[in-house]
């Protein structure tokens, strides 16, 4: 059995990672006990003592508790049981799974029906792709209405990208695309005075 001795300095101290009970891998200081406060059976595996114990583990609990005083640089924090192996943080902002340019979120609308070959642009987090098609806007009158009927954003852009997907404001249901005033909360359609109001023609 090996012994490690004198392993009290912070930073990347040399450690035993200890493994048994169906592929647990702890962390241990003296080879006696491990850092989540388990003793070390005879029968454990041992490796040498070494300073890349977090590449190893897979015990929530030693990863905690080793932290604060051996944390590898460049690493991020387990959060949980299932957060293993031990991931890099990245240099865009530190959780690569908050970074879109390092974790590819689920896409929406894809395969793109217009022939787009970036999957990153249908990325969840994306408002409106780059192949969206934007209706060009008819004219107004005097009072600032449409002179060809008004129309909610909503409405216009799903029939100008049929089976797109839109991650829209409530306000592109209740105003016109086009001249940008109130329409009916139903119909999306007839102009009307104020905000989440019913034209005579919806119940």
């Amino acid at each position: 059995m090996q012994q490690a001795e004198g392993f009290t300095a912070p930073g990347r101290a040399p450690m035993l990672v200890v493994r048994w009970k169906a592929g647990r891998v702890h962390v241990s200081q003296d080879g006696i006990k491990t850092w989540c406060g388990a003793p070390v059976p005879a029968g454990a595996t041992r490796t040498v003592p070494t300073v890349d114990w977090h590449q190893h583990t897979n015990c929530y609990n030693c990863a905690y508790r080793l932290w604060p005083l051996h944390a590898p640089p460049g690493y991020l924090r387990p959060v949980n049981g299932q957060d293993f192996p031990i991931r890099r943080a990245c240099s865009h902002s530190g959780d690569p799974r908050a970074c879109t340019t390092c974790t590819l979120r689920p896409p929406r609308n894809w395969p793109c029906t217009r022939g787009c070959t970036d999957q990153r642009d249908h990325q969840a987090d994306r408002r409106y792709t780059q192949c969206t098609v934007f209706p060009p806007r008819q004219p107004t009158g005097p009072g600032g209405r449409c002179i060809q009927g008004c129309e909610s954003t909503n409405r216009v852009l799903h029939r100008a990208n049929p089976g797109m997907f839109f991650d829209l404001a409530d306000s592109d249901s209740l105003t016109c695309y086009h001249c940008g005033l109130y329409v009916c909360v139903g119909c999306e359609a007839v102009p009307v005075a104020s905000t989440l109001t019913l034209c005579d023609a919806c119940p």
